[in-house]
């Protein structure tokens, strides 16, 4: 298929020398991304989405893009990468990859090398007047990397740094954002779109208020997604309050964690969101900054991941569902995050026979593992506890764990490939195994808690305290993950293999109700949260955090913001005034909707009368 044609005029820029032409290339806007996929996960640390060549040892089909260059030239072609496993102490470039622009090789072997975000430059090119086309080719199949490339017909030219999507907005050289959007005016802004977001974003689109739904990526669940594959855990049981209908309409029914792709039903979360009028559905856009009304959120500013547009949303109402509680973040929230010692991030993965011989590439940047350094992985499938990054910053540090759990990985299958590991199972098995699948997008437990008027810790839940305005119905047990002691001797510094300490806390028939006030700030007045990121101790997140209870959330908060339209107030203000209000639309079936304000007040007045 012949690519779209990316075209930009080439102008000065007062961040480069006054008179050098130079066009930006953001690598996930080119038209035809190939086999790279678009990573989205880091742009807070590195600035950008960038393109990942996530091929499991096999490279990927090129990449390919076109720009139009006023005049001919000799133009120096800059790269930002990174070389992921130098970041990590392994040398021998694992993500190499090389640049053809109008069919000419640039600078040979690109991607090895430095281990932090850098410009690379790859060499100069002669290139027309007119169109060229531009070609990322994957070298290995192990992660290679492009953040952006640099164009310039000065050979003095050097890159702009630093590289935060902030500071490429403020470049002002063409390819980077440029100017802001209107995407509308709303009553509840919902920002992530796993099982929290999706909660709040359709019980508060039913219940009559106008949702804009945000997710950065183009597929919705977040960890409960095809992408991630944690299947919806949680129970729902018997409650006078309907949360968990709406969960029931969007939940997959997985056999497995992780399972293969289409048992995480991506397309029926989509399509039931998008049958809701009430709800702009905004895919593919990424929030990177608020803007402030005092001590309220007033905006959001989003990044178009895939076109390089920058939008504006304004609201009433905000939910931070994005489980880091980075809108809460920026805004100010008070938060709390304990300084080490945290749930890490996983990276499932899994593997299936053929009727033939499957070679894997073994590396020289790979671990050498043996048996004594990870378990078996039981039906073809590397689960949970393939989890890493316990005492790295769940921020600052989040790329460098995704990248651990890939080498660790990566180096666990080529020793059950190719260096006896696990021989005794079945070595013919083996040898006809194909890696089949492996997040690349991380499945992660703990970052930070917002807090709201009630902080719950694991003393409130074991005590089972009653609270006036408990909710939402946790089910699971207080489940915490440390390094696992058996497989910690191989890489003692950075271990890869966790284990689960329960105490069983809750009943699952029963439940024990969160109570509402988790669920907003006490110091942002305006901003709901619904997720793993919600006020409550790291002892009470390891209950709290499953799909299903996340998902429940969301929906108490979706109705809790019709009450807030209703009688243009604030969260805290459903609790303090309208805490009947709020129970009495948790009772509704999930299906419920409502109109407008008018019919929704007729049935709360309805319902009070009918309480007296």
């Amino acid at each position: 298929m012949k690519p779209f044609l990316f075209a930009a005029a080439l102008a000065a820029t007062p961040v480069l020398t006054a008179a050098s032409p130079s066009l930006l290339i953001e690598a996930e806007q080119f038209t035809h991304p190939g086999g790279w996929q678009i990573d989205t996960q880091f742009i807070e640390t590195m600035g950008s989405p960038y393109l990942i060549a996530h091929g499991l040892g096999r490279p990927v089909e090129d990449a390919v893009t076109g720009v139009n260059l006023p005049a001919a030239a000799t133009y120096t072609a800059w790269v930002r990468t990174r070389d992921w496993s130098e970041a990590l102490g392994r040398e021998g470039g694992a993500g190499r990859f090389s640049l053809e622009i109008g069919g000419k090789p640039v600078g040979g072997e690109l991607g090895a090398g430095k281990g932090e975000w850098a410009w690379e430059k790859a060499g100069e090119v002669e290139l027309p007047a007119g169109r060229s086309e531009i070609r990322l080719k994957d070298l290995t199949g192990f992660d290679g990397r492009v953040d952006a490339i640099l164009l310039s017909a000065s050979a003095n030219t050097e890159p702009p740094e630093p590289c935060l999507l902030e500071d490429r907005i403020a470049w002002k050289m063409p390819g980077s954002p440029d100017g802001v959007e209107d995407a509308g005016n709303f009553d509840l802004v919902v920002i992530g779109g796993g099982y929290g977001g999706l909660g709040a974003a359709i019980s508060a689109a039913r219940m009559g208020c106008k949702v804009a739904l945000v997710q950065n990526r183009d597929v919705l669940g977040g960890n409960g997604s095809s992408e991630v594959r944690v299947w919806a855990m949680g129970d729902l049981p018997p409650s006078d309050y309907k949360l968990a209908d709406i969960i029931r309409e969007i939940s997959d029914h997985a056999k497995a964690s992780p399972a293969p792709a289409e048992q995480f039903v991506d397309d029926k979360k989509e399509a039931v969101v998008r049958a809701e009028k009430n709800i702009t559905l905004l895919l593919g856009h990424h929030a990177y900054g608020l803007e402030m009304d005092g001590k309220e959120i007033a905006a959001a500013r989003l990044l178009e991941v895939k076109t390089g547009r920058i939008k504006r949303l304004t609201g009433t109402l905000f939910a931070d569902c994005t489980g880091h509680g980075f809108i809460g973040q920026w805004a100010g929230a008070d938060l709390d995050m304990p300084p080490e010692g945290r749930m890490g991030m996983s990276n499932m993965w899994m593997w299936k026979p053929e009727p033939g011989p499957q070679p894997f590439p073994g590396q020289p940047w790979m671990l050498e593992l043996d048996e004594k350094a990870f378990p078996y992985p039981q039906r073809g499938h590397a689960e949970w506890f393939w989890e890493g990054g316990f005492d790295n910053h769940p921020i600052h540090d989040l790329e460098q764990t995704r990248d651990w759990n890939l080498l660790a990985s990566f180096s666990a299958w080529n020793a059950i490939k190719n260096n006896g590991a696990y021989a005794s199972r079945d070595a013919n098995q083996h040898a006809n195994a194909r890696l089949e699948w492996m997040a690349y997008v991380g499945g992660t437990r703990e970052t930070q808690q917002l807090l709201g008027d009630v902080v719950l810790n694991d003393a409130d839940i074991e005590g089972k305290r009653e609270f006036p305005d408990g909710c939402v119905l946790t089910t699971w047990s207080i489940d915490l993950h440390v390094p696992h002691p058996v497989y910690t001797k191989a890489t003692p510094e950075q271990p890869f293999i966790s284990k689960a300490i329960h105490r069983h806390a809750v009943d699952k028939r029963i439940g024990y109700p969160i109570p509402y006030r988790c669920f907003y700030s006490r110091n942002v007045p305006n901003l709901f949260m619904a997720g793993r990121n919600i006020s409550v101790t790291r002892e009470a997140l390891g209950t709290i955090r499953v799909m299903k209870t996340i998902g429940m959330m969301g929906v108490a908060v979706g109705r809790a913001a019709a009450i807030c339209k209703l009688h243009d107030c604030l969260p805290r203000d459903v609790y303090q005034e309208h805490l009947d209000e709020a129970k009495s639309l948790w009772r509704l079936p999930g299906d419920k909707r409502f109109d407008g304000m008018d019919e929704l007040r007729a049935t709360l007045d309805e319902n009070t009368a009918a309480a007296r």
